[in-house]
């Protein structure tokens, strides 16, 4: 009998061990996935920013025109990819609220500063650049070590004397 518990408790491990094994592999996908959209939009941003500044110091009409069209079609493939990004987020995420809005800010030309355009995009670049850092480094600590989520819970349970909410406590 005691052999056949053993078993069981055994089988029972390395079920919720492969299922751990499963949730990483998909979360990493979702990692390498969610990268290649970021990098994908932030350069059709960039194609697009350079073609608003030709667009704008355009003087033929018949040229600003054929810019317009490209303008739009640049425009509306950067929002594709940037629905994608924002559907792979929960909607209370402030993390990832504040990435998408910083991304957002990269078709924003408003958010230029008139006497320098570009270098004021580079900026917004630069800073939604890090912010998709700061999320996807969270992101792959969680897939790399799977338990840091319970530890963090276990940190902070009501014996403990902390307070503070467990960073990951999102997942």
């Amino acid at each position: 009998m005691t052999t056949t518990l053993w078993v069981a408790l055994g089988a029972i491990i390395a079920a919720f061990v492969m299922r751990g094994v499963k949730i990483s592999e998909f979360r990493q996908a979702w990692i390498d996935g969610l990268r290649a959209d970021i990098s994908e939009f932030i350069s059709k941003a960039h194609e697009w920013i350079d073609l608003y500044l030709v667009f704008n110091a355009e003087d033929n009409q018949k040229k600003k025109a054929e810019l317009a069209s490209k303008l739009d079609r640049i425009k509306y493939d950067s929002f594709h990819v940037l629905r994608r990004i924002e559907l792979r987020f929960k909607p209370d995420d402030n993390q990832a609220n504040i990435l998408v809005s910083n991304l957002k800010n990269l078709l924003d030309p408003v958010k230029l500063k008139p006497n320098n355009q570009y270098s004021s995009w580079r900026t917004l670049a630069d800073t939604a650049v890090q912010d998709a850092r700061a999320l996807l480094k969270e992101e792959w600590e969680t897939t790399k070590n799977p338990l840091r989520g319970l530890t963090a819970i276990i940190m902070v349970s009501p014996t403990s004397k902390s307070s503070r909410p467990p960073s990951s406590a999102a997942d």
